[in-house]
Order: C-alpha cells, then structure tokens, then sequence
C-alpha cells in the first residue's frame, strides 16, 4: 500500500516521463536490498550488467525527458521511498513463497487483499471513494462531467468505463501473477530485470510502430541496454554450464544421481526405483 500511494501521490509533483526514468533504476534497489534481507552475494559481472542495463535505459529516456520531464525534490523522494518499498517486497516475497511453500496467486491475493484495505481506508478519509462512484456512475470523463458536457457529445459510456476497469484490474492481476512465479523460481533480481526489460521492449517497440524521432542518444541508449541484456544471458547460460560440468550444486547432484539410477536400471532391470531407494528390501525377500 505504500508502494502505490509514494508512487500515485508523487505525479503531483512530477510527471510520467521523470517518473519513468527513475523508476527505470529499480534493479539495482532490487539488487542492494537483496543483500540486507537476503544476505546475497551478486559477482562482479553480474552488478556491471545490472548497471550498463539502468545506464542504457536512463540516456534511451533522457532523450525525451531532458525537454519534459518536471522534477521536484518531494516528488523524486516519494518514488525513491517507493522504490525501497518494492525492493523490500520483491525480497519478501521470494524468501516467503519458497520457504512456506506458497503458491504465486494465493500471496498475490492475499498481499493485494491487505493493500486494497489500507488503501480504502484512506480513501474514504480522503472522500475520493464517493469522488469515484459519481465518476462511475455517470457517463463521460472526468472534465466531460465537471463541464457539464451535453449527452450526445460524451466520448465515455458507464458500460465502457466498467469494462474498462474490469479488464484493467483482471490483466494486472495476471501480470502480477506471472511476475510472482518468476519471483518465486528464478528469484528477485531476474523478475526485476524482467520488469525492466518489459518497459524497455514497449518503448522501443513505440519508436519502431508509430515513427517517433530516433536520435543518437537513442540508439545509444538502446544498444547498451540490449548488449548489458544479452550479456546478463549468456553469462548465466556460461554460469550453469559449468556449474553441471563441475559437479556443484543441487541441482547437479540431482543429475549425477539421476543418471547413476538409470545405469543401474539398464543393469537390473528387474529391480525398480522405489527398490533402490529402499535398499533392495523387497528383493532379499523374493
């Protein structure tokens, strides 16, 4: 619930593009704070990755925020408390779902479902609940409304703003459900870079679709986000082929033992697993 309010209230004192260029270093509060709670330990390689990814990123932005963005301090420290918050759930969150065996879309409801009671209550305070169901229950937008707009030139039906929020809330739900079971096999960082390069990819993809002007600071921008991406990958692809040919790590041995199982099967075929694991019991009786 903090996590959204610092980062809702902070557009009052900034805008989308300086919003999105700050939010664009969450990785690396991710990653820092994955060390206090997790007491991980990220290789070098790994932080000079992360780090060329948020740079690429920032100057891809930086073209089009230098001209637009609106920064006031007040705004930046509400999304820097935002970005702390989500670095601390993102650890949280990966640390409970694998050592109590919790299913991604049980904590997502579950996390959501206390998030939607603190924020209610806050907006009742605030009277912005009753705001939004006359926004609601009236048809047109917001300055339609406030305007008085005649009815036949309203853009926005109540059955359409309706279904437009169903299909919000039911696709973020989703989303969020995809990037908790990444959360919780691959683990904090990965989701993080995940989330990063979902943004990156939808703002390249703007400038290829809709011909946006490309300047250098672009192009810059983009090759050292996909290159520092592209690294990140092909080091960790590295990382496990060692790692099986080492013979290190649980995953390994579960391989090692694997492979001696079915050796010994292609010997004995008359003797199954469960008699292996048992110490052959049911075969000292026959």
């Amino acid at each position: 619930a903090l996590d959204l309010g610092m980062t809702n209230s902070a557009m009052r004192f900034i805008n989308y593009p300086a919003k999105t260029l700050v939010k664009s270093s969450r990785v690396i509060f991710t990653m820092l704070i994955g060390v206090v709670v997790s007491k991980k330990r990220y290789s070098t390689k790994e932080v000079a990755h992360v780090v060329a990814m948020v740079i690429g990123l920032a100057i891809f932005l930086h073209a089009d925020a230098s001209s637009a963005a609106v920064f006031q301090p007040l705004g930046v420290i509400m999304l820097i408390v935002s970005l702390i918050c989500d670095g601390f759930i993102t650890n949280w969150s990966e640390i409970i779902m694998r050592q109590y065996s919790v299913g991604q879309d049980e904590y997502i409801f579950r996390l959501y479902s206390i998030a939607f009671a603190a924020i209610t209550a806050v907006a009742w305070l605030n009277g912005e609940i009753s705001r939004g169901y006359t926004f609601l229950s009236l048809p047109g937008t917001l300055s339609e409304i406030e305007q008085n707009v005649p009815l036949e030139a309203i853009t926005w039906s109540v059955r359409g703003k309706l279904g437009v929020l169903a299909l919000f809330g039911t696709t973020g739900f989703f989303g969020s459900s995809a990037a908790a079971a990444i959360t919780k096999h691959f683990g904090a960082l990965p989701m993080s870079i995940t989330s990063v390069a979902r943004k990156a990819t939808t703002l390249f993809l703007s400038f290829a679709l809709f011909g946006n002007d490309c300047s250098m600071e672009h192009v810059l921008g983009m090759i050292l986000f996909i290159a520092a991406l592209f690294a990140k990958a092909v080091f960790k692809k590295s990382s496990s082929s060692s790692g099986m040919l080492s013979g290190g790590g649980g995953g390994t041995n579960s391989y090692h033992s694997s492979s001696h199982y079915a050796r010994l099967e292609s010997m004995t075929p008359s003797i199954s697993m469960v008699d292996l694991e048992m110490g052959g019991g049911s075969t000292q009786q026959q």
